[in-house]
């Protein structure tokens, strides 16, 4: 973790409850749950709050292949530490083998033919989301994918494209495989919520997305907001920014595991604050997570309306 004040919890009460987590679960509290505990104000509950019914709610996608999309998004990202956790998940909910065989090569893989064109749409998008044509988006449609389908799919990979930022961004430590198992069991049980919640009824994604974006980006926070929405904007190709934010900001947009200590320290520097860096951190991530959304749903919508 490259911010201490993460790793420690901020406030004098989670730095007791990560203790108490820690002790009772026998393991180190994983950097995944430290990012969402800490200032969860600011970003943890809104996007817990969007990735439980995402992941654990209705949809007719099982719950292990959204976990096998979520490990596909942390493949496409290039991001070891959510590899190795989706893995983790779906395996238990799928099976080892077919999930392992599903990263090496998903299209020569067991899969349904179904959840083979729904990874290809996915790769597009989390790779490449400029490249996305109708072409990819009937595609899907032929493939007996429904409208519904993709935007559950979409949601799963855009949740996780932040997610994985976040975790290269911040340098998330890799589990041990005693641990990587114990969370995977855990989060296959509980999901992602901070507390046991009852979902009812299809998720909103669309109110969930603007819900989070509005928060991050014209909410109150120790960063100033102007500087959010410019790093938002430079994480995924916009005007370029004072340094020591642009570098931080391009970095995380295209390639976050590329991202060092010094630039986050940099940063910290700039800003006087690990607080104030954490949310520039989370506004780059956030950004390049919703533009693959909108980027997804803009095809979709031109096919349907073609």
């Amino acid at each position: 973790m490259r911010l201490q004040e993460v790793e420690r919890g901020g406030s004098f009460g989670n730095r007791l409850l990560f203790g108490f987590i820690s002790t009772v679960s026998g393991m180190r509290l994983p950097d995944a749950a430290r990012i969402v505990m800490y200032h969860k104000d600011f970003y943890g509950e809104l996007m817990t709050a969007w990735t439980q019914p995402a992941m654990r709610g209705e949809s007719n996608w099982s719950v292990g292949e959204r976990e096998l999309m979520a490990a596909m998004t942390a493949k496409w990202s290039s991001c070891a530490f959510c590899i190795q956790a989706h893995k983790g998940i779906a395996s238990r909910a799928l099976n080892k083998l077919l999930v392992e065989a599903a990263l090496d090569n998903y299209q020569a893989a067991d899969l349904s033919d179904k959840l083979k064109a729904m990874l290809g749409y996915l790769e597009i998008v989390i790779r490449q989301p400029d490249n996305l044509t109708v072409s990819d988006g009937e595609t899907l449609l032929q493939s007996n994918v429904s409208s519904q389908d993709i935007e559950d799919a979409l949601a799963v990979a855009t949740l996780f494209s932040i997610t994985v930022r976040c975790a290269d961004a911040l340098n998330f430590a890799m589990l041990s495989e005693k641990d990587s198992e114990r969370a995977s069991k855990r989060m296959l049980a509980n999901g992602y919520a901070f507390k046991k919640t009852k979902l009812s009824g299809h998720p909103d994604h669309h109110k969930f997305a603007g819900t989070l974006r509005h928060r991050i980006f014209e909410g109150p926070g120790v960063s100033d907001k102007i500087i959010r929405q410019k790093v938002g904007k430079r994480a995924t190709g916009g005007p370029a920014i004072d340094p020591p934010f642009d570098e931080l900001a391009l970095n995380i947009g295209q390639a976050a595991y590329k991202i060092t200590d010094e630039q986050v320290a940099n940063v910290v520097k700039a800003t006087g604050s690990e607080k104030a860096t954490f949310e520039l951190i989370i506004a780059a991530a956030v950004s390049s997570g919703l533009y693959r959304w909108q980027a997804g749903l803009k095809v979709l919508k031109e096919v349907l309306h073609s």
